[in-house]
């Protein structure tokens, strides 16, 4: 799930396993998404997906064709984020 490290000009890059097949892909940006969700008290079963998405897409490469395996991958990493944050 997490694992991070910095990119250019110190911006945090997470591993995420979008496919579910164990190969991660590098996001630009998602831990800040995920704070500033938290931080408005959204929650992972709101429908935010489509917000999500388009946030990752502004600093990512998603091809058309994996978007909604994108959106499911990022609601199923942030449900987990919000479980650590409550814990």
């Amino acid at each position: 799930m997490w694992r991070m490290s910095s990119c250019c000009g110190g911006d945090e890059v997470t591993q995420v396993d979008i496919h579910g097949d164990g190969m991660t892909i590098g996001l630009v940006g998602l831990r800040q998404i995920f704070d500033q969700f938290y931080a408005l008290g959204l929650e992972p079963n709101d429908p935010i997906g489509d917000q999500l998405l388009a946030m990752i897409k502004a600093r990512n490469y998603v091809s058309r064709s994996a978007e909604q395996a994108y959106k499911a991958a990022l609601l199923r990493e942030y449900a987990a984020f919000c479980t650590e944050k409550q814990q």
